[in-house]
């Protein structure tokens, strides 16, 4: 820690709304301390289906607004992360026994297009089933009416667009602690444990976004509050290209119980998912279950009749818990997925963050910051996040045309990709180095799975397990 303990705002949670908060808090002058109890966008932020999109679906619950802000937050992070965030076409499959028919679809599809009127993106096109087929000859042809196409955006590597964030806020002066749990909170600011010592922090403003741990941090450090997270989980799979496989992302509705899910081509293979169950037990134990692996693949097997999925086909699994408001017994699909702050009467520096998306994570931390720079009673100067591309970001465009490097290195670290490659000829030894000399890495696992990315590959990067273990231990030598 800095010479002072003291800053303006503790943020605890560094998932995607808590790296975006320290971004904007930091852009804007204030002293920030980010910290988390495990590793930088390790929790919720990396279980997600890793989609930028309107919330299609959210058209149905009448949230406009929520859509319209999805939608330009969308056109936001196509601008300022260039490298990670890109388009993605998506169709939706229209069947005879489909809840929502072709009249249904394409009213949403035209409200969709101008709720985003700003879009940068093609507008939607409704397809025959003639066209449908000939883009998709592996779908299901057995009722099929035809289909909408449309585009929203997709985030390969969603843990990236977190630590893109803390790379931005660290820039700007902020202090980032992981592997730091936090044990108390009080009035002046935390305690919480690094690297085996006690530590306290002070701050003006704490802010919990712990994500579905908001209570769990709220009762271990003794704030009485109501209970503010319903979570449900979300299960996804990932197998490799099947007979028939699409070659754009589809929507569909699953048979069995009409809730949506999608399969999208992802890291040279197969992304499938999400379910959506109450998931009421400690985020920690939170597990992808068989019922769930067998839910996906059999809808999939319907959709794709050639595919014939097993068990055995299932490359992994991963599973995480959105941390949705409290509900009561509301159906799960039907919980709105708007951000709320609150706040706490018994510590009134606090500001506990629920719910959010991933799509909507910069206008959550705008939001928050101009209320953090009313508890402090200071002038805000303006939010520049939605201007100022991420590190990975600037001038993406031209860098891409003249990198000679493989081009996986573009996907992972946009423009600072050359930095990767002038730490060692060997171009896997540079990007383990640069995780844990530059990037905060501390274990294999952060490394892998939230760095390099390598741990998304099929193998789960056990191939390369060995030699990345030798090129750390020397690094903490």
């Amino acid at each position: 820690m800095s010479a002072t303990n003291q800053f303006d705002v503790i943020v605890i949670g560094a998932g995607i709304n808590g790296a975006g908060i320290a971004r904007d808090a930091a852009m804007r002058g204030l002293k920030v301390l980010l910290i988390d109890k495990s590793d930088i966008g390790s929790g919720t932020s990396s279980a997600s289906t890793r989609l930028i999109h309107g919330g299609l679906r959210y058209l149905e619950h009448f949230e406009f607004g929520l859509v319209r802000e999805s939608l330009r937050e969308r056109e936001t992070l196509l601008h300022i992360a260039p490298h990670l965030v890109r388009p993605l076409p998506i169709t939706i499959p229209i069947y005879k026994q489909s809840r929502r028919g072709p009249v249904t679809i394409r009213a949403g599809m035209i409200v969709y297009d101008l709720l985003s009127f700003t879009k940068s993106l093609p507008r939607h096109r409704m397809l025959s089933r003639r066209e449908t087929l000939e883009q998709l000859p592996g779908l299901n042809p057995e009722g099929l009416l035809g289909s909408a196409l449309y585009f929203d955006a997709q985030v390969e590597f969603a843990e990236r667009l977190v630590l893109e964030n803390v790379l931005a806020a660290v820039e700007r002066g902020a202090e980032v602690y992981t592997y730091a749990p936090v044990t108390k909170l009080t009035g002046s600011g935390v305690e919480f444990v690094s690297e085996g010592k006690k530590q306290v922090a002070l701050a003006s403003v704490l802010v919990n976004a712990s994500g579905p741990w908001v209570d769990y941090l709220l009762d271990e450090a003794s704030i009485e509050s109501p209970k503010l997270i319903g979570g449900t989980k979300g299960s996804h799979i990932v197998v490799a290209p099947f007979a028939g496989s699409p070659g754009n992302a589809i929507y569909l509705e699953a048979e069995s119980d009409k809730r949506p899910f999608f399969i999208i081509p992802w890291n040279g293979n197969y992304l499938i998912g999400t379910t959506d169950v109450r998931f009421e037990d400690n985020p920690d134990k939170v597990c992808s279950e068989l019922w769930e692996i067998d839910y996906l693949l059999a809808e999939t097997n319907r959709a794709f009749p050639g595919a014939r999925l097993m068990r055995d086909d299932v490359l992994y699994t991963y599973s995480g818990v959105r941390p949705l408001p409290v509900t009561g017994e509301k159906d799960e699909q039907s919980i709105t997925r708007r951000h709320f702050i609150r706040e706490h009467p018994r510590l009134s520096n606090l500001l506990s963050i629920v719910g959010g998306k991933l799509t909507t994570y910069r206008s959550l931390a705008e939001e928050c910051v101009d209320l953090i720079f009313r508890k402090l009673g200071r002038p805000s100067p303006p939010c520049a996040t939605a201007k100022e591309v991420l590190p990975g970001g600037v001038n993406f465009a031209s860098f891409a045309a003249e990198f000679k490097g493989p081009e996986r290195l573009l996907r992972v670290y946009g423009s600072r990709a050359n930095q990767v490659t002038q730490l060692n000829e060997d171009p896997f030894t540079s990007e383990i180095l640069f995780a844990f000399k530059y990037e905060f890495a501390k274990t294999l696992a952060d490394c892998f799975l939230r760095r390099t990315m390598i741990g998304l590959n099929s193998d789960r990067g056990l191939s390369h397990l060995a030699a990345a273990a030798e090129i750390a231990t020397d690094c903490h030598r």
